[in-house]
């Protein structure tokens, strides 16, 4: 595994947990890396991103924490399935649909009323665990968020060659091609000054 890539991947945040799980596959010179692949990561992305909930329902036995795990695995694919159909504008297929109804059984929610100090009014979900990956079903909670109030002609995939981030473009002209302009944005800069400098001779 690249590590570099996998700790990039894993560090990196894009405003919506479930762009952030979704985000932790990347595209190396070596090929496709897996940032979740290894257990033992994918318990510290959890720790780090902590999804909504996450304190509660989070396993403590190591058959609950492998179930958690490989069902996490699976999930990104149905998430990033519902990115491109959305991003496409069209209908999501009834397997991807099923695969993300199931992990929202996977947790009970319950909505409670609060009022703080200042006399602010919120509302805050909190989730009861009824299955192992019961961690999961925030995010997906999340992902139908995302899809269902944002302008679907704003969610992108990075258009960099060796990318395959999601990101929610929430520029003024809704031009933004890469999802960080510190990674893919710079490479791609770069790349562009070498082509220009060899076209131009650079022999200088």
């Amino acid at each position: 595994m690249n590590v570099t890539a996998a700790r990039i991947a894993l560090r990196e945040r894009f405003d919506w947990i479930a762009l952030d799980f979704v985000n932790t596959t990347v595209l190396t010179r070596s090929g496709r890396v897996d940032a979740l692949a290894d257990m033992t990561e994918f318990f510290s992305w959890m720790e780090r991103a902590t999804p909504p909930g996450w304190q509660e329902v989070r396993p403590e036995g190591v058959p609950d924490r492998r179930t958690l795990h490989v069902e996490a695995v699976r999930l990104r694919v149905a998430v990033d399935r519902l990115l491109e159909a959305s991003a496409d504008r069209r209908a999501v297929e009834e397997s991807t649909i099923h695969a993300l109804a199931r992990a929202i059984g996977w947790a009970r929610t319950s909505r409670d009323l609060e009022v703080g100090a200042s006399g602010v009014i919120s509302v805050t979900t909190r989730y009861k665990a009824v299955h192992p990956a019961a961690a999961l079903a925030p995010i997906v909670d999340n992902a139908i968020r995302l899809v269902t109030s944002v302008d679907t002609s704003r969610l992108r995939r990075c258009q960099a060659d060796a990318c395959l981030r999601w990101f929610v473009d929430t520029s003024k002209g809704g031009r933004r091609a890469w999802c960080s302009m510190a990674t893919c944005g710079n490479r791609a800069k770069a790349t562009r000054y070498r082509a220009r400098h060899e076209l131009g001779g650079g022999a200088a």
